[in-house]
């Protein structure tokens, strides 16, 4: 939960300090349109949109149990990660049974070894140090698996925990092959639910799973590399696309978080993808066949998307929490954004409806959600980039108004403005400068994760055009329409190799 800086409060002073109105406790104090909420429909029992049903409602199109890949690792490893209450109200959602806790299903490494290992005990006839220094052989033996060849000779505590889980190993690839869609529902506990209050439900949604399926994904690395160990190159390409296919159905999730954890699982495929193509027992069969499935994965899902939509929503149903009941919403003081402090809330109400123009404060923030999209969208990668730069200048100068106290005294003496117009400014300024996430590091993370796969390709492609003519091609034009596809950033590919 982002926080707001104390300079912010001065707004909240001035104005509570100021004047004393009372306002209609069910007054709407945002308009619902395209303009300002985004979405019309579905609406809440209080005459608010419902962002998180809507955003259900847009996410499990043509989504079922039987093609849901979320519905077949939840059978795999179980209902960790969720709470009693929250257990079957989620799968509820899903369209799935609950699953019980105690269960058959995957155990992770580190879990199963921390189970084998137990709690120090100084009865068992080894020192602390002894009992440490083997948690950390455990921990070593299960990175050096996740990123290097292994066999059962050089780490047997990594070969007994596989012949363990293989059913379940196999269990992750039967499911990655037959579905082709991914879907977790976005819940709240019922017990907030029931709590009756309205707060920034959807900045406040857990996402239980996404992780799993990059634990899930190390799992299949690890498997891969002992393929690689016994010389079962094909095993190994399948771990790999398979690895690939669910870190794009990973990303079909709505969030960033899903999306970058779809990116993270790719990139661990990559990296196997380079211990295939650097095998000496690879032949060339086995290589054209691995370039053919790299090519044919499906795009990764665009992040700018789940910021156009998401993000967006999660800004405005944030900024009417705060309309409705004022800072508490976002804990900058006592209270809690399920809970706010009474106190702070009626203050909150007083501001909300008396000062701000909140409709203004909608606005402005879907404006820049729409710069960001229009930034997020060029091709032209320096273009966009240019593009970029010029909107976080201007996002900057946003954010040192919305922190600096002086900045505001100024516009309250000095612009002509009325106290409401200077209100709903800044109230933009500071919710846009709290809420707008890190577009660079996004597009940063969707850049590598594309040039990475693109490079396993060309890596592939110059292994193949060595194999046939006994020497390397000068540049990279060499190998389009005979090994490779006709790459969008293939210059950039280039530059990257180091051929000219």
């Amino acid at each position: 939960m982002r926080l707001i800086n104390r300079y912010s409060l001065v707004l909240v002073c001035v104005i509570a300090n100021s004047i004393s109105l009372t306002v209609q406790a069910d007054d709407l104090l945002v308009t619902i349109s395209q303009e300002t909420t985004r979405i019309t429909s579905p609406l809440k029992p209080d005459g608010y949109p419902d962002y998180i049903a809507a955003l259900n409602q847009q996410l499990r199109k043509d989504v079922t149990p039987e093609n849901n890949l979320a519905v077949g690792i939840w059978k795999i490893t179980g209902p960790i990660e969720l709470s009693d209450e929250m257990r079957p109200h989620f799968f509820n959602a899903l369209g799935m049974d609950d699953q019980p806790v105690d269960g058959d299903y995957l155990v992770d490494f580190y879990k199963y070894y921390s189970e084998y290992l137990g709690q120090y005990n100084a009865d068992a006839g080894i020192s602390l140090d002894e009992f440490e220094q083997k948690r950390m052989q455990y921990g070593d033996a299960y990175d050096h698996a996740v990123n290097k060849v292994w066999t059962k000779e050089s780490h047997p505590e990594v070969f007994d925990w596989r012949e363990a889980n293989l059913n379940h190993i196999q269990d992750i690839l039967k499911a990655i092959e037959t579905r082709d869609h991914y879907f977790n529902p976005y819940v709240l506990s019922p017990n907030e639910q029931a709590d009756g209050e309205f707060v920034p439900e959807l900045i406040s949604i857990l996402l239980p799973g996404v992780q799993r399926s990059r634990e899930l994904a190390r799992t299949l690395a690890i498997d891969a590399h002992y393929h690689l160990g016994l010389g079962d190159i094909d095993a190994a390409m399948s771990n790999s696309i398979a690895m690939h296919k669910m870190g794009r159905l990973t990303a079909k999730g709505g969030t960033l978080v899903e999306g970058l954890v779809g990116i993270a699982i790719s990139g661990i495929a990559s990296s196997v993808d380079q211990k295939i193509i650097a095998s000496s027992q690879i032949s060339t069969e086995q290589l054209k066949a691995h370039l053919t499935s790299l090519q044919s994965l499906p795009t990764m899902p665009s992040l700018v998307d789940k910021i156009n939509i998401t993000e967006r929503y999660m800004y405005l149903d944030t900024t009417i929490a705060v309309a409705k009941y004022g800072p508490s919403a976002l804990n900058i003081t006592t209270g809690s954004a399920a809970k706010p402090n009474p106190i702070v809330k009626q203050v909150g109400k007083m501001l909300s409806s008396s000062f701000v123009d909140w409709d203004n404060v909608m606005k402005n923030g879907n404006y820049w959600y729409d710069e960001f999209y229009r930034v997020g969208t060029i091709k032209d990668i320096p273009t966009r980039n240019r593009a970029y730069e010029e909107l976080e200048q201007r996002l900057e100068s946003i954010v040192a108004d919305s922190w600096d106290p002086a900045t505001l005294a100024k516009k309250v003496l000095l612009s002509g403005k009325s106290l409401p117009e200077i209100t709903s400014d800044q109230m933009s300024n500071v919710m846009v400068s709290l809420l707008l996430p890190a577009l660079s590091a996004a597009l940063s993370a969707e850049e590598r994760a594309l040039m990475t796969n693109e490079v396993s390709q060309v890596a592939i492609a110059l292994e193949l055009f060595h194999q046939a003519n006994k020497r390397y091609p000068s540049n990279l034009a060499a190998l389009k329409g005979t090994y490779i596809k006709d790459f969008l950033s293939i210059d950039s590919v280039g530059k990257a190799c180091n051929i000219a």
